[in-house]
């Protein structure tokens, strides 16, 4: 679907500036054909972490109280269950100490899986590759619906996902939310996402300008970036993930720090279900959390564009409704051509999932 730091962490090189890295240096990078087999390696990055992923133990662990867990964000407005449950106390009311860290979509990952990070929200399918090439982290429940779109020019004879074909589409980091999910679109339109289309990486906040030069022909991408261009009348939305034979039932979903799993598992289950809290908290209270995503500069867009766009979510989180989305979305994604052709399903859905034993 963003804003404060931390310094003392498990290791020293812990307290670089993450925020500081979230800046994309060369806006025309150029990716056709860049996924092809195994290739992908060499657009997402595995992380620290590697060996075995463990389901988390149930037994009693450390609460880490005495430390505050990082959690990353990239400034989207889809976030907010995450700064709805730091600054409403719902994370210190399960005992946690709680630090945000805004960080850039090409590296949260990373971030995660080398506990840099020990947590970050992000689509599903963005974090299959990491995960299948080793980096440590898991995913525990889903968040809420909504918040990627794809967007052309208003005068654009482009109508159809299908007429992607050859285009250049621009997204804020190779293997994003975005570009994952509508990856899948493209492939129920005949395209294959990793040759017949060229992704360009441009600074999410600058992906509508590109749009509005001719650089690029669409721009798959989260809210608010999707979202101002069509506000401002620069843009016209082509689809989104509420919507089509990929439509999820939830978009963001909680990665943690496989580390963090399997030494205390009971601070990874509390920090998912203050989370979970955090979203449904947001369900209940619009106004207000568009107020403190805009107040916070967590997001760069209007209190009136933020609180509209939360409007369009889905705030119904849930670990026990998100497993069985696992394994089928595996199997599709798969067909990207994105993850290793021998790849087994359910052998990639154990190591992405964590079960934490929430019931909700």
């Amino acid at each position: 679907m963003s804003e404060s730091e931390l310094g003392a962490g498990r290791d020293a090189d812990e307290s670089e500036d993450l925020g500081a890295a979230g800046e994309v240096e060369v806006p025309g990078i150029s990716r056709r054909k860049l996924f092809a087999g195994a290739g992908i390696a060499a657009a997402v990055v595995a992380g620290g972490g590697v060996g075995a992923w463990l389901t988390a133990r149930r037994t009693p662990g450390v609460r880490a109280a005495n430390r505050a867990l990082k959690i990353g964000f990239g400034g989207g407005i889809c976030e907010a269950p995450l700064f709805a449950a730091l600054h409403q106390g719902i994370f210190e009311k399960h005992g946690l100490k709680v630090e945000v860290v805004k960080t850039g979509s090409d590296e949260i990952k990373d971030a995660v899986g080398a506990g840099k990070l020990d947590a970050a929200p992000g689509i599903f399918f963005s974090w299959l590759k990491p995960i299948e090439q080793g980096i440590d982290a898991k995913l525990a429940a889903g968040l809420h619906e909504g918040c990627l779109r794809i967007i052309v020019p208003p005068e654009s004879a482009i109508r159809s996902v299908a007429e992607l074909r050859n285009k250049t589409i621009g997204v804020a980091a190779i293997g994003d939310s975005s570009m994952s999910f509508f990856s899948l679109d493209l492939l129920d339109a005949g395209i294959n996402p990793s040759q017949d289309v060229e992704w360009r990486v441009f600074p999410g906040d600058q992906l509508g300008d590109a749009l509005a030069r001719g650089e690029i022909q669409a721009v798959a991408g989260s809210d608010p970036n999707a979202l101002l261009p069509l506000l401002k009348g620069k843009a016209r939305e082509l689809t989104n993930n509420q919507q089509g034979a990929n439509r999820e039932l939830f978009c963001c979903a909680t990665a943690i720090n496989g580390r963090l799993l399997r030494e205390d598992p009971d601070t990874a289950r509390a920090l998912v279900t203050a989370w979970a809290e955090g979203s449904r908290w947001v369900g209940a209270n619009l106004a207000q959390t568009a107020a403190l995503e805009v107040d916070n500069k967590y997001v760069a867009a209007d209190l009136t564009v933020v609180e509209s766009t939360l409007k369009t979510y889905g705030y119904n989180p849930s670990a026990v409704k998100f497993k069985p989305e696992i394994t089928p979305g595996i199997e599709k994604f798969a067909k990207t051509g994105y993850l290793d052709r021998k790849t087994d399903a359910r052998v990639l859905a154990d190591k992405v999932y964590a079960d934490l034993g929430l019931t909700w």
